[in-house]
């Protein structure tokens, strides 16, 4: 065979450059989509299993295994557990997951006799309700109705009879607001208890002032609602005083708490009575005494 043939022979079988792919060039676009496939085909299992879990928690949370199996109502006093678990919207079965312990609170203080609230859950079925209650101080008398009243002057509802607590009327013309019950609150607030069941009523009036009335028919002029505590003492010791030596108690007038006066039965004109916390004993009349044979009113 000569040279040219086998040149010829040579170029016959070789392949056609044109049927090869460069070295460099993309591979075909079926080979590209599945091996982007095969790469996400991860994260596409991980995202729907995530959202299987979310759909899946979510539902779970609406189901009876987050309803309330015990409900614990703590502080109450006057108002009884059923009530509180009733104003605040919540019972046996309420969601625990999903209570909205805000607004329950929010529900609860709305209630006058509520002072404060305060409602928590723990998963999978308990929901706790503390509440702290006002507690009444007066009876609000106005248009023959006869309503309790608590120290901070909010109105909790008609009074059931037998109430023991002192009444507050307003002089005649006048008004009543919370400002002026807050005042008489205020009164009765700074008293002991020993001392606060022997007030029978307490008038404000327009200016402001108040009076009371003590043990049935002793006139007591208050004055201004200051030196709470002083005019306190000094009514306290003044009553124990008369209990003490037996004498009739006409009226006292407390309007100067440092220099307060009383009235006896039998005495025309009041009489200048010591300070509950001076240090030297005097008589009731204010002369020096020995406090032996006439014992000053102490606190």
């Amino acid at each position: 065979m000569s040279t040219d043939d086998l040149r010829t022979a040579h170029e016959r079988d070789a392949p056609d450059p044109s049927s090869v792919a460069p070295a460099s060039a993309e591979p075909p676009a079926h080979i590209t989509d599945e091996d982007r496939r095969r790469r996400l085909r991860p994260w596409a299992i991980a995202g729907g299993t995530v959202v299987a879990l979310v759909t899946g928690t979510v539902a779970l949370s609406y189901t009876p295994v987050f309803g309330a199996r015990a409900v614990e109502v703590e502080g109450e006093e006057r108002l009884a557990p059923r009530q509180v678990m009733r104003l605040a919207g919540v019972d046996r079965g309420t969601n625990v997951f999903h209570l909205d312990t805000a607004l329950a609170e929010s529900r609860l203080e709305a209630e006058p006799w509520i002072l404060d609230a305060t409602v928590a859950t723990r998963l999978p079925g308990t929901i706790t309700i503390s509440v702290r209650e006002r507690t009444p101080v007066l009876i609000l008398v106005t248009d023959e109705t006869r309503r309790l009243v608590a120290g901070d002057g909010t109105e909790l509802g008609r009074a059931p009879r037998g109430s023991a607590f002192p009444e507050v009327t307003v002089t005649p013309g006048s008004t009543i607001g919370r400002t002026e019950i807050g005042a008489a609150s205020e009164v009765v607030q700074a008293m002991p208890p020993e001392l606060r069941a022997r007030i029978d009523s307490i008038t404000v009036s327009e200016d402001g002032t108040i009076s009371l009335v003590v043990d049935g028919d002793v006139e007591v002029r208050y004055g201004a609602v200051r030196d709470t505590t002083a005019k306190s003492q000094a009514l306290r010791a003044i009553l124990r005083y008369a209990d003490e030596e037996g004498r009739g108690l006409l009226s006292v007038d407390l309007s100067a708490a440092a220099a307060p006066t009383a009235r006896f039965v039998g005495s025309q004109q009041p009489v200048s009575v010591p300070d509950p916390s001076a240090d030297v004993p005097a008589s009731v009349d204010g002369t020096e005494d020995d406090a032996q044979e006439s014992p000053s009113p102490s606190p």
